[in-house]
Protein backbone atom coordinates (compact mmCIF):
# COMPACT_ATOMS: atom_id res chain seq x y z
CA UNK A 1 0.00 0.00 0.00
CA UNK A 2 2.82 2.35 1.02
CA UNK A 3 4.23 1.77 -2.56
CA UNK A 4 1.34 2.21 -4.21
CA UNK A 5 0.66 5.59 -2.64
CA UNK A 6 4.13 7.01 -3.19
CA UNK A 7 3.78 6.15 -6.96
CA UNK A 8 1.06 7.99 -6.91
CA UNK A 9 2.60 11.04 -5.36
CA UNK A 10 5.06 11.13 -8.20
CA UNK A 11 2.52 10.07 -10.76
CA UNK A 12 -0.11 12.69 -10.30
CA UNK A 13 1.37 15.66 -10.48
CA UNK A 14 3.24 14.25 -13.57
CA UNK A 15 -0.06 14.17 -15.47
CA UNK A 16 -1.26 17.06 -14.21
CA UNK A 17 1.87 19.07 -15.25
CA UNK A 18 1.27 17.87 -18.63
CA UNK A 19 -2.16 18.57 -18.97
CA UNK A 20 -1.82 22.09 -17.89
CA UNK A 21 0.75 22.67 -20.45
CA UNK A 22 -0.60 21.00 -23.46
CA UNK A 23 -4.41 21.34 -22.96
CA UNK A 24 -4.87 24.69 -23.80
CA UNK A 25 -7.27 24.87 -26.87
CA UNK A 26 -5.21 27.81 -28.42
CA UNK A 27 -2.06 25.84 -27.89
CA UNK A 28 -1.67 25.27 -31.39
CA UNK A 29 -3.43 27.72 -32.77
CA UNK A 30 -0.60 29.72 -32.02
CA UNK A 31 2.55 28.22 -31.55
CA UNK A 32 2.71 26.27 -34.62
CA UNK A 33 1.57 26.64 -38.60
CA UNK A 34 -1.00 24.75 -39.83
CA UNK A 35 -3.36 24.83 -42.81
CA UNK A 36 -6.19 27.37 -42.04
CA UNK A 37 -4.62 29.49 -39.94
CA UNK A 38 -3.95 33.12 -40.44
CA UNK A 39 0.25 34.02 -40.62
CA UNK A 40 2.38 36.45 -41.20
CA UNK A 41 5.93 35.76 -42.26
CA UNK A 42 8.61 37.48 -44.21
CA UNK A 43 11.85 36.29 -46.57
CA UNK A 44 14.89 37.26 -48.38
CA UNK A 45 14.27 35.70 -52.06
CA UNK A 46 17.42 34.59 -54.14
CA UNK A 47 16.99 34.12 -57.65
CA UNK A 48 20.63 33.08 -59.09
CA UNK A 49 22.66 33.77 -56.16
CA UNK A 50 20.98 37.79 -57.17
CA UNK A 51 18.75 38.45 -53.71
CA UNK A 52 15.72 39.85 -55.96
CA UNK A 53 13.15 40.92 -52.63
CA UNK A 54 13.26 41.00 -49.59
CA UNK A 55 10.23 41.12 -46.81
CA UNK A 56 10.60 42.30 -42.97
CA UNK A 57 8.24 42.19 -39.97
CA UNK A 58 7.47 45.81 -41.72
CA UNK A 59 5.67 44.73 -44.40
CA UNK A 60 5.04 41.36 -43.80
CA UNK A 61 2.97 38.69 -45.78
CA UNK A 62 -0.41 38.02 -44.53
CA UNK A 63 -2.30 35.50 -45.80
CA UNK A 64 -4.75 32.50 -44.67
CA UNK A 65 -2.37 29.79 -44.87
CA UNK A 66 -3.59 27.44 -47.89
CA UNK A 67 -1.62 25.46 -50.65
CA UNK A 68 -3.86 27.65 -53.39
CA UNK A 69 -2.82 31.50 -51.94
CA UNK A 70 1.02 30.46 -50.79
CA UNK A 71 2.84 31.51 -53.49
CA UNK A 72 5.01 30.19 -54.52
CA UNK A 73 3.22 26.72 -54.22
CA UNK A 74 6.60 25.03 -53.17
CA UNK A 75 6.76 27.60 -49.98
CA UNK A 76 3.90 25.61 -48.22
CA UNK A 77 5.74 22.87 -47.64
CA UNK A 78 8.24 24.81 -45.85
CA UNK A 79 6.18 26.90 -44.23
CA UNK A 80 3.88 24.00 -42.70
CA UNK A 81 4.62 23.00 -39.06
CA UNK A 82 7.11 25.44 -38.45
CA UNK A 83 7.24 27.27 -34.86
CA UNK A 84 6.02 30.80 -34.10
CA UNK A 85 9.19 32.81 -34.68
CA UNK A 86 10.91 30.21 -36.08
CA UNK A 87 13.40 30.99 -38.86
CA UNK A 88 14.60 28.49 -41.82
CA UNK A 89 17.15 29.05 -44.10
CA UNK A 90 18.25 27.48 -47.48
CA UNK A 91 14.94 27.05 -48.22
CA UNK A 92 15.34 25.48 -51.93
CA UNK A 93 12.40 25.85 -53.97
CA UNK A 94 12.76 24.21 -57.07
CA UNK A 95 11.11 25.29 -60.94
CA UNK A 96 8.45 22.98 -60.83
CA UNK A 97 7.40 24.21 -57.47
CA UNK A 98 8.11 27.88 -58.18
CA UNK A 99 6.74 30.90 -59.69
CA UNK A 100 4.00 30.82 -62.42
CA UNK A 101 4.79 32.47 -65.98
CA UNK A 102 1.21 34.21 -65.74
CA UNK A 103 2.03 36.20 -62.04
CA UNK A 104 1.74 39.60 -62.89
CA UNK A 105 4.67 40.42 -59.96
CA UNK A 106 6.53 36.67 -60.06
CA UNK A 107 6.14 35.67 -63.57
CA UNK A 108 9.64 36.90 -64.57
CA UNK A 109 11.11 34.33 -61.87
CA UNK A 110 9.23 31.36 -63.96
CA UNK A 111 11.39 28.09 -64.14
CA UNK A 112 14.21 29.70 -62.03
CA UNK A 113 15.23 27.70 -59.19
CA UNK A 114 14.33 29.84 -55.68
CA UNK A 115 16.51 30.26 -53.07
CA UNK A 116 14.89 31.40 -49.25
CA UNK A 117 17.03 32.69 -46.30
CA UNK A 118 15.74 34.36 -43.43
CA UNK A 119 12.36 32.57 -44.21
CA UNK A 120 10.75 33.78 -40.38
CA UNK A 121 7.16 33.17 -39.02
CA UNK A 122 5.79 36.29 -37.00
CA UNK A 123 2.45 35.60 -36.05
CA UNK A 124 0.23 32.88 -35.88
CA UNK A 125 -3.55 33.61 -35.57
CA UNK A 126 -2.15 37.04 -34.51
CA UNK A 127 -0.11 36.17 -31.67
CA UNK A 128 2.72 37.29 -32.10
CA UNK A 129 5.99 34.64 -31.56
CA UNK A 130 7.45 37.23 -28.27
CA UNK A 131 3.39 36.49 -26.85
CA UNK A 132 3.38 32.58 -27.13
CA UNK A 133 4.27 32.00 -23.58
CA UNK A 134 2.78 34.24 -21.82
CA UNK A 135 -0.31 32.15 -20.97
CA UNK A 136 1.94 29.81 -18.91
CA UNK A 137 1.84 27.46 -22.40
CA UNK A 138 5.53 25.88 -22.58
CA UNK A 139 7.06 23.89 -25.11
CA UNK A 140 8.81 20.36 -23.89
CA UNK A 141 11.95 21.50 -22.61
CA UNK A 142 10.22 24.34 -20.09
CA UNK A 143 7.43 21.11 -19.35
CA UNK A 144 10.89 18.61 -18.09
CA UNK A 145 11.84 21.48 -16.03
CA UNK A 146 8.42 22.08 -14.45
CA UNK A 147 7.99 18.15 -13.87
CA UNK A 148 11.48 17.51 -12.34
CA UNK A 149 10.68 20.58 -10.11
CA UNK A 150 7.45 18.74 -8.98
CA UNK A 151 8.96 15.18 -8.78
CA UNK A 152 12.07 16.58 -7.02
CA UNK A 153 9.47 18.99 -4.41
CA UNK A 154 7.60 15.50 -3.85
CA UNK A 155 10.59 13.14 -3.11
CA UNK A 156 11.82 16.01 -0.72
CA UNK A 157 8.52 16.07 1.61
CA UNK A 158 8.34 12.40 1.32
CA UNK A 159 12.23 12.34 2.58
CA UNK A 160 11.48 14.97 4.81
CA UNK A 161 8.91 12.71 6.22
CA UNK A 162 10.68 9.97 6.51
CA UNK A 163 13.22 11.57 8.64
CA UNK A 164 10.91 12.92 10.78
CA UNK A 165 9.18 9.73 11.30
CA UNK A 166 12.59 7.39 11.43
CA UNK A 167 14.60 9.96 13.67
CA UNK A 168 11.41 12.03 15.33
CA UNK A 169 11.67 10.18 18.26
CA UNK A 170 15.24 10.51 19.16
CA UNK A 171 14.67 14.14 18.91
CA UNK A 172 11.00 14.01 20.67
CA UNK A 173 10.44 10.97 22.51
CA UNK A 174 10.12 7.14 21.78
CA UNK A 175 6.63 6.54 20.50
CA UNK A 176 3.47 4.71 21.90
CA UNK A 177 3.90 0.71 20.67
CA UNK A 178 0.13 0.43 20.18
CA UNK A 179 -0.80 3.75 19.05
CA UNK A 180 2.28 5.34 18.10
CA UNK A 181 1.76 8.32 19.84
CA UNK A 182 4.38 10.15 22.55
CA UNK A 183 5.26 7.38 24.89
CA UNK A 184 5.44 8.58 28.32
CA UNK A 185 7.43 5.62 29.66
CA UNK A 186 8.20 1.49 28.85
CA UNK A 187 7.26 -1.31 30.19
CA UNK A 188 9.63 -2.41 33.33
CA UNK A 189 9.56 -5.72 32.56
CA UNK A 190 9.52 -5.92 28.51
CA UNK A 191 11.08 -2.47 28.09
CA UNK A 192 8.50 -1.09 25.42
CA UNK A 193 7.43 2.12 25.27
CA UNK A 194 3.94 3.06 26.22
CA UNK A 195 1.55 5.84 26.22
CA UNK A 196 -0.65 7.00 29.21
CA UNK A 197 -4.01 5.39 27.76
CA UNK A 198 -2.66 2.35 26.26
CA UNK A 199 -1.04 1.39 29.93
CA UNK A 200 -3.96 2.01 32.09
CA UNK A 201 -4.93 -1.49 31.88
CA UNK A 202 -1.23 -3.34 32.07
CA UNK A 203 1.59 -3.65 29.66
CA UNK A 204 -0.24 -5.02 25.67
CA UNK A 205 2.75 -6.59 25.28
CA UNK A 206 3.41 -8.65 28.33
CA UNK A 207 1.02 -7.59 30.78
CA UNK A 208 3.16 -6.33 33.29
CA UNK A 209 1.36 -3.83 35.59
CA UNK A 210 4.72 -1.08 36.06
CA UNK A 211 5.77 1.71 33.95
CA UNK A 212 9.28 3.44 34.30
CA UNK A 213 7.95 7.16 33.40
CA UNK A 214 10.22 9.00 31.06
CA UNK A 215 8.08 12.09 30.71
Amino acid sequence: MKRHALLLMIIVPIIVTLTVNYSSPCYADKYILEQGDFVDYGYQLFVNTLQVETITEANAISINFAPEIVNPPGLFGALLGMKNGATKNNVIIPPEDGFDVTDPVYGIYAGETLVYQNLQIYEINHFHYTEVYTDGTSDFGTTLLIILGVVLGVGGVIGISYVVYRYGPKIFGKRCLTCKTLAVGKCKNCGESFCEKCFSNGCPSCKGRSLIRTK
